[in-house]
């Protein structure tokens, strides 16, 4: 395999300068804790950060990921080779971590097009595909919606629920299909094109490894878990990212079913999955209007004469409210906490007094 058909365009082979052509120019496959997999076209082979890279690292954010194009030193050492420098990337897929503090966890980068599965049997939940949707167009990267499972319900139910997506996600492609009967599984896998780097994304239990075993044609390779039946949650049958090749050359990142979605700092992806509603937000009387009880609000007029569902209206309210607050410095935070800490100790106080005079 050759660098181009492990996705090498000239936008990263241009970043490498004439200093760095002794360095082996590779793309890292996989991530475990503490070191790499990284691919040269002929070779895949371990490789840890350099001390000097690490210690530049503004984050973790900074340090290599799946779909990353990389510089690494001693590539053919026995042990281990050693990643000097991470090229710029194109795209890069993250969260938000759990907790308060404003953290990220990189998922993977350079991916041209994120599949987002849902299943339409139990735990179909569009609010929370509209919560991906965000992330994804975040990223710059393409979203396409796969949604799982079609055997599970009959087609007229199967319709409706279809028309339901489209009508919260008008500009995304939209695919359903089954794993078990492979009704329309052969117009997804030809979705996975030669050359193109690929994400799947969606929690445990969709199907994300059951369709990956059948792009490979291979039942063993990766195995499934059991979902509950009463919820449709699943285990994780994925526990790292990877790269992989597929037989027609498309690369597919295979990522661990993901439970919490962040979305800090993510205006231009809330812009681009709520278009209709920017675009009604600009006949709005007031500029800094909040959609949210406000006079002379196109937004809520037209969730008023029902040109937009009221549930999409308050999964923007919802998701826009997050933003807000993730986007409060460290500062402000605490002054909040502060201020509510205070509260409840006042609290406290008038309810010990009110108990003493009794």
């Amino acid at each position: 395999m050759t660098l181009e058909e492990l996705g090498l365009s000239p936008w990263f082979a241009e970043q490498v300068s004439s200093e760095e052509e002794a360095l082996t120019l590779a793309r890292v496959t996989a991530v475990h804790k503490g070191e790499s997999e990284v691919c040269n076209g002929d070779d895949t082979r371990s490789a840890k950060m350099t001390g000097r890279l690490r210690h530049q690292a503004r984050s973790k954010l900074d340090y290599p990921t799946v779909g990353d194009w990389v510089l690494v030193k001693d590539f053919d050492d026995e042990h281990a080779g050693r990643i000097v420098r991470v090229l710029d990337r194109q795209s890069e897929l993250k969260r938000k971590t759990a907790g308060r503090t404003t953290r990220y966890q990189l998922i993977a980068a350079n991916i041209d097009i994120a599949f987002i599965m849902q299943t339409v049997g139990p735990g179909y939940n569009l609010k929370r595909l509209e919560r991906y949707l965000v992330m994804v167009n975040e990223s710059g990267i393409e979203p396409v919606v796969l949604l799982s499972k079609t055997d599970l319900l009959g087609a007229e139910e199967l319709d409706k629920l279809i028309e339901e997506v489209r009508v919260r996600m008008p500009n995304v492609r939209i695919y359903a299909f089954s794993n078990t009967d492979r009704n329309n599984l052969e117009e997804v896998m030809a979705l996975f094109e030669e050359g193109g780097t690929y994400c799947i994304i969606g929690t445990s239990g969709v199907g994300k490894t059951s369709l990956l075993n059948n792009l490979l044609d291979e039942e063993d390779y990766l195995f499934t878990l059991p979902v509950r039946e009463s919820d449709g949650k699943g285990v994780h049958s994925t526990t790292w990212r990877e790269l992989i090749t597929l037989d027609n050359g498309a690369m597919v990142v295979d990522t661990p079913g993901m439970r919490e979605l962040g979305n800090m700092d993510v205006n231009e992806g809330i812009d681009e999955t709520f278009e209709d509603i920017i675009a009604l937000s600009v006949e709005c009387r007031f500029n800094d209007c909040s959609h949210v009880n406000t006079l002379g609000c196109a937004v809520i007029e037209a969730v008023e004469r029902g040109e937009v569902s009221e549930a999409r209206y308050n999964n923007y309210v919802r998701l826009m409210r997050e933003a807000a607050f993730h986007d409060q410095s460290a500062l402000e935070k605490r002054d909040q906490d502060k201020k509510l800490g205070r509260f409840y100790r006042s609290m406290l106080r008038e309810h010990r007094k009110y108990k003493g005079c009794k």
